[in-house]
């Protein structure tokens, strides 16, 4: 007489398309599964992280080939997009107008403990350049805005 505490396991089964078959196929391969177990698990609510073991040498050929593509793509609009002088000299201004921005905040930062929780106004008060620094910054950043 079979054992009462014994079930038969029950068996469930689903209909796929081909594509999601495959899917599913790919998806458990990743994880080092079968389509069945993998299906079983995820069902459950399992989630399952995917482990993939890249070959080096493939990882690398695939990122020669990236960076090689990349370099075709810079290649192929090289000479396309004519930046007049004029332009450059307007961007080359800016440029060297907020690489100042930069380093005046930079300057701001060695007032302000690491954690940001407390700012040393002391100190900050009685550095003239950085205050006249900052005033001009304040000054020109609202003369950009209104323009």
């Amino acid at each position: 007489m079979p054992d009462k505490n014994h079930k038969k396991a029950k068996t469930i089964n689903i209909n796929l398309t081909e594509s999601e078959y495959e899917k599913v196929k790919q998806l458990a391969e990743i994880r080092d599964l079968n389509p069945t177990a993998y299906t079983r698990l995820t069902a459950l609510g399992n989630r399952i992280k995917p482990t993939v073991v890249y070959p080096t040498d493939e990882r690398i050929n695939e990122l020669e080939k990236e960076n090689q593509d990349l370099k075709m793509k810079l290649m192929a609009g090289h000479g396309e997009y004519e930046v007049t002088r004029e332009d450059f000299d307007s961007l080359e201004e800016q440029y060297y107008q907020y690489a100042g921005y930069v380093n005046t905040f930079k300057d701001f930062l060695q007032y302000v403990q690491n954690d940001a929780e407390y700012i040393n106004l002391s100190g900050y008060k009685s550095d003239e350049k950085l205050k006249s620094d900052i005033r001009d910054a304040i000054t020109n950043l609202k003369v950009g805005r209104e323009k």
